[in-house]
Formats: structure tokens, sequence, C-alpha cells
């Protein structure tokens, strides 16, 4: 009775969740098919406007936003996640009282409002001449998003065996060497995690490149948006028809990556 009772409210609640997910995702592609004229959230397209699509790439400028966008987040994401690794195994192996002194430093980031040190960071860029850039704006994603990734990783290694490096070791491997070949491939599915999140993070961004971009030319996509939006207000359907365009590159890569995730959240719980 008890298994019956809990397997129905695990079934519910995970309805819900899908329901909160989806019917968002189904309004969004709905509206993004129909007519200005026909506008209708809770209605299916009669006449579907596939057109809609390329015309918001094409009158919304969309094409220099994704690839501001994607270069940003590739920089973003590969400088994060080895930041974070390198980070999180030398804490691992440092002296305790320091290592738990810094791993507290770096979850303050969790804590703090990510605009707190948004003057300080445009003085710091201005300064060096990275104000209005690309560079400038994946340093200040990858201050503000090291926090997570270091905490996963920490978490992570204290979990592996030292018995694997201390093998290592014996056969005359470096502490690099362990560390590039052995230890680096079993963080995979915590890597894949930090990914998602770092990435997902970036490519959201909105507060960031409006503070530090000040060239059209500049902007990414969600600030790109912004702009469509008040340029062709009255547009819904093409309005949304961008909005879907800017949300499917991350859906793309979670697909990629869900596995590792998926891995990684079983792995968990089998240790826990």
């Amino acid at each position: 009775m008890t298994t019956t009772l809990q397997k129905t409210s695990i079934y519910t609640v995970l309805t819900i969740a899908l329901i909160i997910v989806l019917v968002p995702m189904a309004v969004l592609v709905s509206v993004s098919l129909q007519t200005p004229s026909t506008v209708n959230p809770l209605s299916l397209p009669k006449d579907p406007q596939w057109s809609n699509y390329s015309e918001a790439f094409k009158t919304g400028n969309l094409l220099p936003y994704f690839g501001n966008s994607i270069l940003v987040l590739v920089m973003t994401t590969a400088a994060a996640i080895c930041v974070s690794v390198l980070a999180a195994y030398g804490l691992h192996h440092g002296k305790r009282y320091k290592s738990d002194a810094m791993s507290t430093f770096f979850l303050m980031g969790l804590i703090l409002p990510a605009f707190s040190g948004t003057i300080p960071a445009f003085l710091v860029l201005r300064q060096v001449n990275l104000l209005n850039t690309r560079i400038g704006l994946s340093l200040i994603q990858i201050a503000s998003g090291l926090a997570l990734p270091i905490f996963l990783y920490v978490n992570f290694f204290k979990t592996v065996p030292s018995e694997i490096e201390e093998a290592a070791l014996v056969d005359g491997c470096g502490p690099w060497r362990t560390f590039v070949q052995i230890i680096f491939p079993l963080t995979l599915p915590i890597t894949a995690t930090c990914v998602i999140v770092v990435a997902i993070n970036s490519w959201n961004d909105f507060f960031n490149p409006l503070v530090y971009l000040s060239s059209p030319e500049m902007r990414t996509l969600p600030v790109g948006l912004m702009a469509f939006k008040s340029q062709y207000n009255t547009n819904w359907p093409q309005m949304f028809a961008g909005a879907a365009l800017v949300a499917l590159p991350i859906i793309i890569l979670y697909l990629f990556v869900q596995r590792f995730i998926i891995k990684s959240l079983v792995g968990g719980a089998v240790k826990g």
C-alpha cells in the first residue's frame, strides 16, 4: 500500500512538473505559427505560418546575434570548466583547513547577488580596454559562473578513492598525467552537468551583455531579442518565433549531454 502511494505521489509530481514545462513551450510554438490578426495562445494554428521563423530571423537580424552568443558561450564554457575542475582538484588535495576556507569563499558566489560587483567590474574592463568586447563579457560570465562547478567538482573528488591516484603514481604517472588521463575522464558525468549549467547561464544572460556591450553589432541574442520586441512589438507571432529560435540551441545541447547528466544523478544516488 505504501509503495503504491509513493509511486502515485511521484508520478503526480512528475506529471505536474511536465505540464509546467511543456505548456509554455506549446504556447510558444503555437503563437509563433499564427498570424498577427488571429493570435490566440489557447488555440492551435489552423494554417501554420512556418514563414514566421524565416521572417523573424531575417527581420530581427538574428544571425550576427547568434554568432556573438555562440562565441561567448564557447569561450565561457570552455574556460569555466577548465578553471573550475583544476581549482577543485587543487582544493581537494590542499591542506584541509585551507581547502575548506577557500571552498567556503567560492560558495559565496552562490549567495551574493550577480550584479553586486557590476560597478567594479565595469571599471576594470574599461581600464584594460575590454569593455564592449566579447572577451570582456566572457570574463564576466566566467567569474560569475565558477561557484557551482567548483562546488560540484570538489564534492565529486571526495568520492574518488585515493587508491586510484596512488596506483597511478606507483606506475610512474606524474600528478599532471594522473589528472589528465585518469581522474578527469572520471568526471565526465559531472562535467556534462557543469557544461549545461554554464551554457544555459551564458546563453540566457541578459543583464551582463546589456551593461558591458554598447555596440549593436556586439549584441547577444537576449538583448537582440529585446530590440526586436521594441521594434516589432505588434507582430507577436514573429517575436515568438524569434524566442523559439533562441531556445532551440540550448535544447539541442541538453539532448546531447542528457545521458551524462542522468548517469551523474544515478551514480550519486548509488554512492549515497
